[in-house]
């Protein structure tokens, strides 16, 4: 093989043209690699209005067929757009490269594209990639990384994932309709859970009860692999609702367990004023049971927030004390007033600095 000279290259680039088609004689390369990320009617109706208004803003790429195909050119990037258009009605219009272009060429164009676009999932990549390299478009992980600029160990760890996720039919048929939904973290952890093994029976047994496409990509770890664990009873600590006398929507929730667990719900725009403050009181209430062995590192970064180092050393006892006393209760202490005189005279004394002179009042309540 011969290196290309530079009038090589601008002789090939000539040969780069843009041509307007007909949205029935474009299919797609078959190794694109949108599934469905960015396809689903709202994004595309909205897409086609545009193209329609303003007309088609970028260029597709494509590859020419032969004569004899059924179809004029394949879709290396630019689906989103085609199908758009075949909404809107008008033609597509690429960049069309002759057959000559080969598909390593191919992946990286859409590659590069693809970073600028409405995104692709790390899945949708990576089953891409595994069927890349099943099909030899190129002869290693190595070679993958080098032409499309990804790290080799991002390629690997996509592959190995991608492998797993559609090893078998039993999981392949719930992840494959939502695979445009998956975080890369979401797709290892998934693919992690199956190779590991040991939950397998479990998981194809829940499997079976669920239809393809009814759960997120985010929930399916949950469903098939997560261990079932015992429900701790919880009980609730404050309720309010609106609505009707004794029923009507739930606008605020406290419930806690024996565990020390509380969970919080709040519809906090059908709160009144004094009703937030209410329920404030509710929750402070609850922090101040709960988390009571934080109360002296809470007292602290009140201290710090409300007072300077100047106030302590210069301020009013009495107003010091007040201060201590207001800080010490809302985080759950109840101090009474000779604590509080005693942790103002040092902070006012301000011997070791200010950090230290809060660290020993603290200290001096045991946080």
């Amino acid at each position: 093989m011969t290196d290309e000279s530079p009038l090589d290259e601008r002789s090939r680039a000539e040969l780069v043209r843009v041509e307007a088609f007909d949205p029935a004689l474009v299919r797609p390369w078959r190794f694109h690699n949108r599934a469905r990320s960015g396809m689903d009617d709202i994004s595309l109706d909205a897409l086609a209005n545009s193209i329609k208004r303003d007309g088609q803003q970028q260029l597709g790429l494509a590859r020419r067929l032969p004569a004899d195909d059924t179809h004029a050119v394949e879709v290396i990037f630019g689906v989103r757009r085609l199908e758009a258009c075949r909404r809107a009605g008008v033609p597509w219009r690429a960049e069309v490269r002759e057959a000559s272009f080969s598909d390593a060429e191919c992946a990286a164009a859409m590659h590069g594209e693809n970073a600028w676009s409405e995104g692709v999932s790390p899945l949708e990549n990576a089953v891409q990639w595994k069927a890349m390299l099943d099909a030899r478009v190129f002869a290693s992980q190595t070679a993958l990384a080098r032409e499309l600029g990804c790290h080799r160990a991002t390629v690997s760890r996509a592959v190995r994932t991608a492998a797993s996720l559609f090893a078998e039919d039993w999981l392949g048929r719930l992840v494959r309709p939502v695979m445009h939904e998956f975080t890369g973290r979401a797709a290892d952890r998934l693919a992690d859970a199956y190779a590991e093994g040991t939950r397998g029976h479990m998981a194809r047994r829940r499997a079976a009860q669920l239809e393809p496409g009814s759960v997120g990509a985010d929930r399916l770890y949950d469903l098939l692999f997560r261990e079932p664990r015992e429900e701790v009873p919880r009980e609730t600590v404050f309720v309010r609702r609106k609505g009707r006398a004794g029923g009507g929507v739930v606008a605020a929730k406290i419930e806690r367990d024996q565990a020390g667990s509380f969970w919080i719900r709040v519809r906090a725009h059908e709160q009144t004023p004094a009703e937030l403050a209410e329920l404030a009181e509710q929750i402070e209430a609850i922090l101040a049971t709960e988390m009571g062995s934080a109360s002296g590192v809470r007292l602290g970064r009140r201290l710090v927030a409300s007072l300077s180092s100047r106030e302590a050393r210069e301020a009013d006892r009495a107003w010091l004390e007040g201060c201590v006393w207001s800080a010490a209760r809302a985080s759950g202490l109840e101090w009474d007033r000779l604590r509080c005189a005693a942790v103002a005279e040092i902070l006012g004394a301000q011997r070791e600095g200010w950090e230290r002179a809060v660290a020993r009042a603290v200290a001096d309540d045991g946080g």
